[in-house]
């Protein structure tokens, strides 16, 4: 799965190269997002999340995230809108807070 998110963000990137595309790519550190859960993968806790521009790090896309625990998905649910923050060099969500359940 690790592979298949690198591949969507690499093709992701990709479709909005410009010329902060260079740039994102290089961004390090923990950054806050804020988005909508597409779906929860059983098991993994990986989120799908269609989430708005990540401001120093990526564009507004919908993507698949490995979560640094499964705990930090397990009450979570297609529709719901959460704030999160994500390590900019494993690609990978360290918090979750749910802002609103699904309709």
């Amino acid at each position: 799965m690790r592979t298949f998110a690198r591949l969507a963000f690499a093709l992701a990137l990709g479709l909005v190269a410009g010329a902060s595309g260079a740039q994102e790519m290089s961004a390090t550190g923990i950054f806050s997002g804020h988005g909508v859960v597409k779906a929860v993968a059983p098991g993994t806790g990986w989120l799908t999340l269609d989430h708005d521009a990540i401001k120093g790090f990526m564009c507004a896309m919908e993507m698949m995230f490995q979560v640094k625990s499964v705990d930090l998905s397990k009450d979570l649910h297609a529709g719901d809108v959460v704030d999160f923050k994500i390590d900019a060099e494993k690609y990978t969500i360290v918090d979750v807070k749910l802002v609103a359940h699904a309709n």
